[in-house]
């Protein structure tokens, strides 16, 4: 597989190298666990590159119930935040918060847009960062879109092995603690479903749980059993 980040083909700078430049303008702080960054309606006058640590996105229901729409940690090519909101000066519909204890750089807005336009190779790189954004909401949509829970799990937990997946005896494990609630939390479901789901895809064979870790037993089985959902589901 390709590194998402290498993108010389394309004529962009790579990912991580557009990081790196923006790092060296915003200011490094500490944040600990559930620290509010911004709530919905705010005008954020920061982006924030993500070291260390989780910042999930997040509205709540009438009923109370939290419903997470992003859940970015470091090592990815998410781990820019809140970056299209700071370009655009536009209110967020959303509120941010630090999942776990994080190391964040901040990047103020005029500092950024001071950047971009004297650095040609810094805007390009930002134009990829959000060209990519968008895609991935793209797919994000469609991947929600006339689909169920079982289909929806396994899609997340295929998206956790790509960003966070590491080899254990010909299986993948997923070097990261998602709880079943997190899980209910990003797919917008009760926490009911996703252990009767995960129950079926553990019955199944397809995953199981090492040290507290998920891990999938197969990708192409995993990827098999999505397109027999998605068939009956036409059918």
């Amino acid at each position: 597989m390709a590194d998402a980040n290498e993108s010389a083909e394309s004529g962009f700078p790579t990912v991580s190298k557009c990081y790196k430049r923006l790092e060296m303008l915003g200011a490094p702080m500490e944040a600990p666990k559930n620290f509010k960054l911004y709530n919905a309606g705010d005008l954020p006058d920061s982006c924030y590159l993500i070291k260390e640590g989780r910042v999930i996105s997040y509205e709540y229901t009438y009923t109370g119930r939290q419903n997470v729409y992003s859940s970015t940690g470091n090592n990815g090519p998410d781990s820019l935040i809140l970056l299209p909101s700071v370009i655009l000066e536009q209110k967020l519909f959303l509120s941010f918060m630090t999942a776990a204890p994080s190391k964040l750089i901040r990047i103020q807005r005029e500092d950024l847009l001071r950047a971009i336009s004297s650095d040609t190779e810094l805007a390009i790189g930002i134009i990829h960062i959000l060209a990519s954004k968008f895609v991935e909401v793209h797919k994000r949509f469609r991947a929600e879109s006339k689909r169920g829970v079982p289909w929806k799990l396994c899609n997340l937990l295929l998206s956790l092995a790509d960003d966070h997946g590491a080899d254990y005896d010909g299986k993948v494990l997923i070097k990261l603690k998602y709880s079943q609630q997190m899980m209910a939390d990003y797919l917008h479901v009760n926490r009911t479903t996703i252990a009767r789901t995960i129950k079926e895809l553990t019955d199944a064979g397809l995953i199981e749980r090492i040290n507290d870790f998920y891990c999938i037993r197969s990708l192409d089985k995993l990827r098999h059993y999505m397109e027999n959902i998605e068939m009956h589901t036409i059918e």
